[in-house]
């Protein structure tokens, strides 16, 4: 397939005809409209730009005749999750000075900035630079940011997973300096024809995105078979440390194509630390051959896996790596929340805070998470670090300062770990409406909602376990919800399919149990289920097994 065959997508024209991500990003960016054009908007993704408007206004401007609210959101990727003190701070101002006045944390451990107008693009971009962080490659047809399980991050150098997410990120950020002339320096090259772009992207980049995610080797917080590829650290009898590599998951799908599904991740093989990048880049390659290029929705590289099978798609890698060992089994356990007060190997404590849906924001001026983070922060050197469960761990504190850091969160309203419902501390959303433009139905602005009815419904019950639940505007699933306990996913603008059965473990696609249900009935749809739960489940039976058990032929 090259990109002049006539089915090839439009997208993979637009790459190709980009001059390595360039297009005419530099002048849209300096014309007066609040927008910018189609391609623009696809090469924008590669510099961590999403195009969006208000869909609350929509329609009004639209029949007024009026221009649409436009406005941007701006990704920014953090291998791992990790920022400094100084980093964070600088995040926390950009949120104000250019965006909505709030920071949301992603499942993916990055940050992201909602409502900023075009002119203030290169404002972010230039600010992040001077810190150390970038937008760039946080979305786009390429390998994107690679999560990892804090406690991996936190250990230091004594851990076997420690520091991979950052070698991954240095190898395969793409090589082309247009992100570099149009956002940050202002000066374009004298000629696009002299930049390079590395051998596993070419011209064209990658079919789709890539996701990479790095498990810790007790438990599974990244929902690591959810991923194009993940590193699941092992020891080899012989070889001693490295990471059973796991290749081939994804859970978005869409409604309008029958053969777009969600798959888990299945075990390629075993490689050692120095040999980790080289299958990783080999396995990209691979996917960059044989991915569709003519069909968006097909295009990511479990269909690869998928429609070819594991051997053929081992085979296809063995060609550009060389032979592959047999992979060593894994088991992991139920993946860790990482909030409240923990203490670390060094003797320091680190600290779990719980973000709902990942919106770091004050309720008013002076007042909420945002601000105490920033009373906590001043004057201390310290680590935090974004979680795939949309939380944040600030980690580095001495035991003498843990009162007054309580007091201090407590004073701006921020709710302990012990505050926390069973079902609201490990609840996930996308964002949805009013802004993503691939939302069928509301998730974020929802979600206190949905969480408390249920919540109410477990309590009639007697119930106090855990329940995991998460939702998403649509199908694509970036809450991950095809793998939770309950996953209510937006099929309309008034209704949600509802799957039960996947688990903390996240080793288990959940069942679709109810297809548009109301808003409003979701609680009352789910409470036979929870009532058979309470009644026939096993003791310390999870919800998610329980489904399993009852439903399995």
């Amino acid at each position: 397939m090259t990109v002049t065959d006539p089915i090839a997508s439009p997208v993979e024209s637009i790459k190709a005809a980009s001059a390595l991500l360039r297009g005419d990003l530099a002048s849209e960016l300096e014309a007066p409209a609040p927008n910018v054009s189609h391609d623009a908007e696809q090469l924008l993704k590669f510099h961590g730009v999403y195009a969006q408007d208000d869909r609350d206004q929509r329609r009004a401007r639209s029949l007024a005749g009026e221009t649409l609210a436009f406005s941007f959101m701006i990704r920014v990727a953090i291998p791992g999750g990790r920022l400094t003190t100084a980093q964070w701070l600088a995040l926390d101002a950009v949120a104000d000075d250019v965006a909505d006045g709030t920071i949301r944390l992603t499942t993916r451990q990055a940050v992201q900035f909602h409502g900023v107008a075009k002119h203030d693009l290169r404002t972010v971009a230039s600010t992040l630079h001077h810190h150390l962080l970038t937008s760039f490659a946080a979305c786009g047809d390429v390998v994107r940011n690679t999560v990892t399980c804090p406690d991996l991050a936190i250990a230091g150098g004594g851990d076997p997973g420690e520091g991979v997410a950052s070698r991954i990120a240095r190898a395969f950020k793409p090589a082309t300096r247009a992100h570099w002339e149009i956002f940050v320096d202002g000066t374009l090259a004298a000629s696009a024809v002299e930049d390079v772009e590395h051998d596993f992207y070419g011209e064209t980049y990658l079919p789709r995105k890539f996701k990479i995610a790095v498990a810790h080797p007790d438990e599974n917080c990244v929902d690591v078979y959810a991923q194009d590829l993940g590193l699941v650290p092992a020891t080899h009898p012989e070889l001693g440390s490295g990471f059973v590599v796991l290749v081939g998951g994804g859970l978005g799908r869409s409604y309008a194509q029958a053969d777009t599904f969600a798959r888990l991740a299945d075990s390629l093989t075993f490689v050692t630390h120095d040999e980790v990048i080289a299958l990783i880049g080999a396995v990209v390659e691979t996917y960059r051959d044989l991915g569709d290029r003519t069909n968006r929705r097909r295009a990511r590289m479990k269909y690869v896996v998928a429609d070819g099978g594991l051997a053929a798609f081992a085979a296809a890698v063995s060609r550009r790596y060389g032979p592959l060992r047999p992979p060593l089994e894994v088991h992991l356990g139920a993946g860790d929340d990482h909030l409240g007060w923990r203490k670390d190997a060094d003797g320091r404590w680190r600290l779990g805070i719980r973000v709902a849906a990942g919106r770091v924001r004050d309720e008013r001026v002076g007042l909420g998470l945002r601000s105490a983070l920033r009373e906590v922060l001043r004057g201390r050197d310290l680590e935090l670090i974004i979680t795939a469960q949309q939380d944040l761990i600030v980690a580095g504190f001495a035991q003498s300062e843990r009162d007054e850091v309580d007091r201090l969160l407590e004073r701006h309203g921020v709710r302990g770990l012990d505050q926390l419902g069973a079902v609201e501390r490990s609840a996930l959303a996308c964002p949805a409406l009013p802004t993503c433009g691939q939302a069928l139905a509301e998730a974020e602005r929802v979600l206190p909602a949905v969480v408390d009815a249920v919540q109410a419904s477990l309590d009639r019950l007697g119930g106090s376990r855990g329940l995991q639940l998460r939702l998403t505007g649509c199908p694509n699933g970036c809450a991950r919800p095809a793998l939770a306990e309950v996953g209510i996913v937006g099929r309309t603008k008034t209704t949600y399919d509802v799957y039960l059965g996947g688990g903390p473990r996240g080793d288990r696609l959940a069942r679709v149990a109810h297809e548009k249900v109301e808003l409003d009935d979701l609680a009352e749809v789910l409470t036979p289920h929870l009532e058979r739960w309470r009644d026939e489940g096993l003791d310390g039976e999870s919800f998610g097994d329980f489904v399993q058990r009852v439903a399995a032929p």
